[in-house]
């Protein structure tokens, strides 16, 4: 790769960044393309020459960082046992809900208002995509025997939806664990605590052999 080629990675990585930080404080709506280039401090006609209009930046803001299907293959398939391919799951999640909150905030707004059609498809079909995924672990563990039998369903949006919560409602968050700072809640021992709660969580509740 050229170094020509390599600033202009560095130019887009930068322009998403950006435009992720104001679209995540400010929705959609609210943001002008002026301003963010303003806050990229780069000439306005380069949003244009890199992503086409604001619609396209913001879904490529979007896209980017989505956890895929792919990624979370990949992660159980170096796994044997159903239970730590769960485990392998909920970890890759708290991983990325917590180094990707600014854009979880700009996922879950997006689903509220369900204002772009197609953005709001691509979300849900990624987001439905992995829970598929996470169902099927579920089930495969209870025909093995591995787990208890429950509603494999709400079992999965139990996961996403507590990880969710986590990220996403820092100040309740912080006062029903009585974390006084909203920066200590993403702290590696968080993420911890968390991890150790799932495992605590699913090994009564699906009964893990």
């Amino acid at each position: 790769m050229t170094e020509q080629e390599n600033k202009t990675i560095d130019k887009r990585e930068q322009i998403l960044d950006v435009a992720e930080d104001l679209f995540s404080l400010h929705g959609f709506e609210a943001v002008s393309v002026r301003e963010i280039s303003k806050a990229a401090d780069i000439n306005i006609a380069m949003i244009s020459y890199y992503f086409g209009s604001k619609e396209k930046l913001y879904e490529e803001v979007v896209i980017r960082k989505l956890t895929t299907s792919d990624k979370i293959i990949d992660v159980i398939s170096k796994q044997e046992k159903y239970a730590d391919k769960l485990y392998a799951i909920i970890d890759l999640y708290i991983d990325r809900f917590f180094a990707n909150r600014k854009l979880n905030n700009i996922i879950f707004r997006e689903m509220a208002l369900g204002q772009r059609t197609e953005m709001t498809e691509l979300i849900t079909e990624r987001l439905f995509q992995n829970f598929q995924i996470i169902s099927e672990v579920i089930k495969k563990g209870i025909k093995s025997g591995e787990f208890n039998k429950v509603d494999v369903e709400l079992t999965a949006t139990t996961i996403i939806g507590t990880i969710k919560l986590y990220t996403t409602s820092t100040p309740i968050v912080c006062r029903i664990l009585k974390i006084n700072e909203s920066d200590m809640s993403y702290t590696n021992k968080m993420k911890k605590r968390l991890s150790v709660y799932f495992r605590e969580l699913f090994s009564n509740y699906l009964e893990i052999k």
